[in-house]
């Protein structure tokens, strides 16, 4: 019975995610060639530029993540995502992905807090991927922006960051679910503001075009 509302709650969220999607799809705000994209993301790491670019990126983000505000095991208020947003609207959802990911690990390993946890560190993972698949190769778009921090919000940081939090730590969901898609919708606009601005940032910096190998 004990688990019946983490799964209504699950589900409903996950319904909620797809309505996005569908919305999306149906605006043509995503991406009209994924597979394609997919690829060209993953060619993207066979340059050294990219790499070096991606290892800054990663500093960042665990830099960022020692300025994280904790309160408890369950809240923590941070701004490091940015980090790996950026990296996957500038290499796409491959170098994000790996981003999120690694960034998660290395944090752990510089400053050990307790073991991985799995769920997390893909919800970290899929942000990244997320993030990528809206915006690589995309026109510079707000709605586009908040459409990919809705998703990556609503999917990850509140529906699978949470259930693995009540699974790994056994916290009862309704003692921590309103604390969590609070201080997730506070963030959310910074998130989304931060984002935006950094690929205006980017697009006026004119970074050298990358040779991508076909």
């Amino acid at each position: 019975m004990a688990m019946f509302p983490l799964f209504f709650f699950l589900v409903s969220s996950l319904s909620n995610v797809t309505a996005i999607c569908g919305t999306i799809i149906k605006e043509e705000f995503f991406l009209k060639n994924t597979l394609s994209n997919l690829k060209a993301s993953s060619r993207e790491l066979k340059n050294v530029y990219v790499l070096s670019f991606c290892g800054i990126l990663l500093a960042l983000r665990v830099v960022l993540g020692f300025l994280e505000i904790t309160i408890g095991d369950a809240y923590r208020i941070s701004f490091s995502a940015l980090p790996v947003s950026l990296g996957a609207y500038m290499f796409g959802p491959i170098p994000g992905a790996i981003i999120g990911a690694f960034g998660d690990i290395v944090t752990l390993i510089i400053k050990p807090t307790g073991a991985i946890n799995i769920g997390i560190l893909c919800s970290k993972a899929l942000s990244g991927f997320i993030i990528g698949l809206f915006l690589y190769k995309q026109p510079i778009s707000l709605k586009r922006t908040i459409l990919a921090n809705i998703t990556v919000t609503i999917l990850c940081n509140i529906v699978i960051t949470t259930f693995s939090l009540c699974i790994v730590y056994g916290y009862p969901l309704m003692a921590i679910l309103p604390v969590r898609i609070v201080t997730n919708l506070i963030l959310l606009p910074f998130n989304i503001a931060l984002l935006f601005g950094a690929e205006k940032l980017v697009e006026k910096m004119k970074f050298p075009k990358l040779k991508i190998s076909k």
